[in-house]
């Protein structure tokens, strides 16, 4: 499959000749509006982050679907990405920058199973794409959604399932040491998370929406709660990759968990959708990710 090719060396000189990054992005994380060639800027956003051994690039698709990202983690030799997109020219942005960053892609590591960071896998057809078995099981159950959701977006590419059998627990990329943990009935069925202990990283995906609204179809949120106050307890955390919204300092779960706990209860004491609604979206209105608040509708079938 041939991917268009950018020139990094261009792109941020395109991009720091716009004023949209510091020269010194790549050291400090600011984010960054980037060029996906020479005459059409990306629709997505771009954030930076050096962390010890390896380098954390965050693309963020914009809010048309739901600020979802594609991290890549960029080590010596190689890049190792988790999660693939959703709209096929968000999956591509985010495609050609990790090409444009000049080392090959060890891997696709999907987090869970959820259409909106499955389906943009054909842009990624040519790397391996692996989860855990449960993740696997969760994406088998849900092949006959992706077409429908395939469909409606108008998109034709082969949809691109991943291999199971990713081993959780330590391993390392590239030298770097990385521990996967499965977290069951939380946002997902299953949901795999990421640590890099020396760069002082977690790439969290769906536990943690920073700043975009929550996902809201799970009654019950005490896993879930859980799992955020078990990672925001992680020793030397720097910053989170969230599943949706820019990458995150430690302080952030503290925000996810009240936003959690007050969408729950405004769910339980609305009487119907649109006031459930109406509500959360007064209570945060700088909140990205409003689209997302319509599967409140879903809890009052």
């Amino acid at each position: 499959m041939a991917h268009p090719t950018l020139n990094r060396r261009e792109l941020i000189k395109l991009a720091a000749g716009a004023g949209v990054i510091s020269a010194t992005f790549a050291t400090t994380g600011h984010v960054a509006r980037a060029a996906s060639h020479a005459t059409t800027p990306m629709q997505g956003m771009l954030t930076i982050h050096k962390l010890g051994p390896v380098t954390l690039h965050s693309y963020t698709a914009p809010a048309a679907s739901a600020h979802v990202n594609t991290h890549i983690v960029e080590t010596d030799s190689a890049l190792h990405l988790v999660d693939a997109q959703f709209m096929p020219a968000f999956a591509a942005e985010a495609r050609a920058y990790a090409d444009s960053l000049g080392k090959p892609i060890a891997g696709v590591y999907l987090s869970h199973a959820h259409p909106d960071h499955v389906l943009g896998a054909s842009q990624f057809a040519d790397v391996p794409f692996l989860t855990s078995d449960n993740v696997r099981a969760d994406v088998e159950e849900s092949t006959g959604m992706y077409a429908g959701r395939k469909e409606q977006m108008g998109d034709t590419t082969e949809l691109v399932l991943p291999d199971g059998g990713l081993a959780l627990g330590d391993t390392d990329w590239d030298g770097v040491a990385v521990t996967i943990n499965e977290i069951a009935d939380a946002e997902a069925a299953h949901t795999l998370t990421f640590h890099v202990p020396e760069a002082g990283l977690v790439i969290a995906q769906d536990l943690l929406y920073a700043n975009v609204h929550a996902f809201p179809l799970p009654a019950n949120a005490d896993n879930w709660v859980a799992a955020l106050r078990e990672l925001g307890g992680t020793e030397g955390l720097k910053v989170i990759g969230a599943g949706h919204g820019l990458p995150a300092a430690p302080g952030v779960v503290d925000d996810a968990i009240a936003y959690l706990t007050l969408q729950q209860q405004t769910i339980a004491d609305s009487a119907d959708a649109a006031t459930a609604i109406a509500a959360m979206t007064e209570a945060y209105p700088s909140y990205g990710g409003t689209g997302l608040l319509n599967f409140i509708n879903y809890r009052f079938q």
